[in-house]
């Protein structure tokens, strides 16, 4: 008497996901989203201390048997993926993080991308061609806790620990910023960018004592610099006690500290959270300007206002505090002469 047979596709597939909920249990609820299966296989809704935090990630799971570790550099990588998987991917994540799992069936090592969007939309093109992504490269357990205690640590120890670790990287991708915030603050900081040069300069040449003489822009910089920098403070900074570093981005906690006023913040204030901010602010609005290029084709079909933008706009190349009074303030320097009409029409017709 013959039986149905289990389709081996179908049972490496059941395998993972019973892999990824035994390993990452302490994640989250996991709703599964497998019945209609058009790049998403679960929901997770992030748990913390056995409360429900109302943050998502939405995930889909890549067979194991098509990851490749790069020679050259070490990162897990996975073929095959449609771009019209890559398009529906970045919609979906202007409502949630998402993120990539593949699942090594022999090792149940777990890999994981960060929130896929940026490198989904650097991938997708005119073309109907596959794409390959990259996934975290996997953290090393000798420069995390040293070979010695790997030595003394039993085989199941590591393997929870390691479990553990994945487990708080992936609830740090799902507690960052949403990416219409992240695009608004980037959006915001382009527009304003000349300002924000000289405010820095301002809040230095001013008298110490006297109220910044930009307070518009000031709240934009720590504004923009809680969204974009969310997460990368150090927990210690130097020049900074732990009050402060937790209040960095807080402008009613800089007027408090101005004492006389609780609408002003002085100059001489705020030099301690714009000497701190400034540097790791710029180099991520570049970092966001240059993935937007990178992503040209991308942003031309959804916001080609954005995307001119960015190519307008030059961050210019000052992160030292001395170097920051450098910068012309001729709106030139923050001005690409390229002319966008070029850029544009060999973007479309490439």
């Amino acid at each position: 008497m013959n039986f149905p047979k289990r389709i081996k596709q179908h049972k490496s597939q059941s395998d993972s996901f019973a892999i990824l909920l035994y390993k990452l249990k302490d994640l989250g609820i996991y709703r599964n989203a497998t019945e209609n299966d058009y790049g998403i296989d679960f929901e997770i809704e992030i748990v913390k201390e056995e409360q429900l935090t109302g943050n998502y990630l939405k995930a889909q799971v890549k067979s194991a048997k098509e990851i490749k570790i790069r020679l050259d550099d070490g990162i897990p990588t996975v073929g095959g993926i449609k771009q019209s998987t890559l398009a529906y991917w970045t919609e979906l994540s202007f409502r949630s993080h998402v993120i990539v799992f593949s699942v090594d069936l022999t090792t149940e090592d777990i890999y994981f991308t960060d929130s896929v969007f940026w490198q989904a939309t650097c991938l997708l093109d005119k073309s109907e061609n596959s794409k390959t992504i990259e996934f975290n490269k996997p953290f090393d357990f000798e420069e995390l806790i040293g070979k010695e205690e790997i030595d003394k640590k039993p085989k199941e120890v590591l393997i929870r620990f390691k479990d553990h670790i994945n487990t708080k990287l992936i609830q740090r991708i799902a507690n960052q910023p949403l990416l219409g915030d992240v695009i608004n603050a980037h959006k915001t900081l382009l527009r304003n960018i000349k300002d924000v040069f000289e405010l820095y300069s301002d809040t230095w040449h001013y008298d110490a004592w006297t109220e910044v003489q930009r307070l518009d822009v000031f709240k934009i910089v720590l504004e923009c610099g809680y969204i974009l920098l969310h997460s990368q403070i150090p927990k210690e900074v130097d020049g900074l006690n732990e009050e402060e570093r937790r209040h960095l981005f807080s402008f009613d906690y800089w007027a408090q500290i101005t004492d006389w006023s609780y609408d002003d913040v002085s100059n001489m204030v705020a030099m301690k959270p714009l000497k701190i901010i400034y540097p790791l602010l710029l180099d991520k609005v570049q970092d966001f300007s240059s993935l937007v290029l990178k992503g040209a084709y991308y942003w031309l079909n959804k916001d080609v206002t954005y995307l001119k933008m960015v190519y307008k706009t030059i961050i210019p190349n000052r992160r030292n505090h001395d170097e920051l009074f450098a910068v012309d303030y001729e709106f030139n320097d923050f001005e690409n002469k390229e002319h966008w009409s070029s850029f544009y029409n060999d973007l479309k017709h490439s």
